[in-house]
C-alpha cells in the first residue's frame, strides 16, 4: 500500500498542472447497446477515472423518500460471492476509490483506478460485479437505514438544512424536486429490500445510463472497457419521464419559520431554466455579478461592505433537467432580517431592470475567462463536465467553445436573460430564525 500512496501523491502533483489551457479532446462513442459514452485522454497520468450517471436522482424516489440515495449507498456492500469487507478489501490493496452520489436530478457511480494492470484488473473486475450482481443484505439495509434517520434527526436541528429543505419546498411544492435528497423520516422507515432491488432494477440499467471515462488507456482499450460496463449494467426498461415543473401557478410569496437562533437565514428565489437553455450563459454572467462572484459581487459589496449585515451573501443559478432555482441567501442578526430582505428585493428589481454596467459586464467576463482553465484542470474537473454534457445532452465542443461564448455576451443578451427567466414578481422570500426576524 505504501507504494500505491506513492504513485497517487505524485499522480496529484502531476494533475494540479495537467491542463493550462480550455483545450480538452473529447470523443464520443456508443455501445452496443445504446449506452452514450464520451472519453477524453490524459496522456501523462498513469489512472482512469469512470463515472456512469443515470437519470436515477431523488425525482424517481416515488413514495420512498431517500430511495435512490438508500440504494446507492448499498450498491458496494455486497454482491452474490462477496461481503461488504471483501469488497473494501479489494479496492484498498489496490489504491482504488469507488463511490457514488445522489442529487434531485441524477445519480451516478464512479471509480478511480491506476491503469497498471496489477492495480487496474482487480479494480475494474470488481466495480463490474457491482454494477451487475449488488445483492443488498439485509444487515446492510438495516445499518444504513439507521445511520440516515440519525442524520435527517440531526439535519432538523441545523437551521441551514431546515432553511433550504423548507425553501425547496416552498418553489416546487407537490414536484420530486420539493424533496430533500436524503429523504424523510418516515418513509425510510418503511423502505424494505424489495423497494431497493426494485429500484436497481428499474433505474441503475443501461437503458438510463451515461458512460464518461478520462484516462491514459489507448482509443480501443477504453470502447473495451465502455462495453464491459454497459453489458455489466442490468437490461434495458421503460423509464417513464419525469413530472414537468411549471411557473404558471407560482405565485409571490412570504414564509416565516420559527428557529431559536439569533442569526436569521433568509432565502429568497424562484424557479429560473434548464440546462441547455439559449439563457443559461447570459444568466450565469448576470449572475455572477450579483451575487455569484463572491467579495466583488454587488450583494456582498452592498450588505457585508457598505451596510455590515452579515458576513456572506450570495445569489446562484442551478439549471436542471427540468426547470432549476434562482436562489439568493444570507444570514444576519434576527433583528436585521426584514431591513436585509427589503434592500435585496430593491437590489434584485433594479438589476433585472437595468442590468449591470458595461464595466461590471467586462470585469466578469474577464474573471470567468480567465479562471475557466483552472475549472478543467485535473481529471476530476474534466469527468464531471463531460458526466454533465453527456446526461444534459450538450454539444459535445461545449467546454471548447465556453470561452467564446462567454466573450460574445452582451448587455442586451443579460438583461433579456434576466428580464425572460428571473420573475421579480413571483419570488418566494423564507426567513427562518426567532421572533425578532419576523415581519
Amino acid at each position: 500500500m505504501n507504494n500505491i500512496k506513492k504513485i497517487l501523491n505524485l499522480i496529484v502533483i502531476m494533475t494540479i498542472t495537467n491542463i493550462t489551457q480550455a483545450n480538452v479532446e473529447v470523443n464520443n462513442y456508443q455501445t452496443t447497446n445504446g449506452v452514450k459514452v464520451l472519453y477524453s485522454k490524459s496522456e501523462n497520468i498513469p489512472m482512469i477515472d469512470i463515472k456512469i450517471t443515470f437519470d436515477a436522482g431523488s425525482n424517481r424516489d416515488g413514495d420512498f423518500k431517500g430511495l435512490s440515495m438508500i440504494t446507492h449507498n448499498l450498491l458496494d456492500e455486497g454482491t452474490a460471492k462477496m461481503s461488504s469487507e471483501d469488497i473494501a478489501s479489494i479496492f484498498e490493496s489496490t489504491g482504488a476509490i469507488f463511490s457514488t452520489s445522489v442529487n434531485k436530478d441524477q445519480s451516478s457511480i464512479s471509480l478511480r483506478s491506476l491503469t497498471e494492470k496489477k492495480y487496474y484488473n482487480p479494480a475494474i473486475k470488481m466495480f463490474l460485479s457491482i454494477l451487475s450482481d449488488s445483492n443488498f443484505p439485509q444487515k446492510e439495509i438495516d445499518l444504513h437505514k439507521q445511520r440516515t434517520i440519525s442524520s435527517i434527526i440531526e439535519d432538523k436541528t441545523d437551521p441551514g438544512e431546515l432553511s433550504i429543505n423548507t425553501f425547496f419546498k416552498e418553489i416546487y411544492n407537490n414536484h420530486p424536486y420539493a424533496s430533500p435528497t436524503i429523504g424523510f423520516e418516515k418513509d425510510i422507515k418503511k423502505i424494505n429490500r424489495k423497494a431497493i432491488v426494485e429500484f436497481y432494477k428499474n433505474y441503475i440499467n443501461a437503458g438510463n445510463a451515461s458512460i464518461v471515462i478520462v484516462s491514459s488507456l489507448k482509443d480501443d482499450d477504453v470502447i473495451k472497457l465502455s462495453e464491459k460496463i454497459s453489458q455489466s449494467l442490468n437490461k434495458k426498461t421503460k423509464i417513464n419521464k419525469t413530472k414537468t415543473v411549471s411557473k404558471e401557478k407560482t405565485k409571490e410569496k412570504y414564509v416565516f419559520k420559527k428557529f431559536n437562533s439569533q442569526q436569521a437565514h433568509i432565502y429568497i428565489g424562484g424557479l429560473s431554466i434548464k440546462r441547455g437553455s439559449k439563457n443559461q450563459l447570459p444568466l450565469y454572467v448576470g449572475n455572477y455579478i450579483f451575487g455569484g462572484s463572491g467579495f466583488n459581487a454587488r450583494l456582498m459589496q452592498e450588505l457585508r461592505v457598505k451596510r455590515g449585515l452579515t458576513y456572506g451573501v450570495y445569489s446562484y443559478i442551478y439549471p436542471m433537467k427540468e426547470l432549476g432555482p434562482f436562489v439568493i441567501g444570507i444570514e444576519t442578526k434576527a433583528e436585521q432580517a426584514q431591513k436585509s430582505v427589503e434592500i435585496i428585493n430593491k437590489m434584485l428589481k433594479d438589476f433585472v431592470s437595468k442590468g449591470p454596467t458595461d464595466k461590471e459586464i467586462n470585469h466578469a467576463k474577464e474573471s470567468i475567462i480567465n479562471g475557466f482553465p483552472l475549472r478543467i484542470d485535473s481529471n476530476k474537473d474534466i469527468l464531471n463536465y463531460l458526466s454533465m454534457i453527456n446526461y444534459y445532452n450538450l454539444p459535445i465542443d461545449y467546454l471548447n467553445t465556453f470561452v467564446k461564448k462567454i466573450s460574445s455576451i452582451s448587455k442586451k443578451d443579460i438583461i433579456n436573460a434576466l428580464q425572460n427567466e428571473i420573475d421579480i414578481n413571483k419570488m418566494t422570500t423564507l426567513v427562518v430564525g426567532n421572533e425578532k426576524a419576523k415581519k
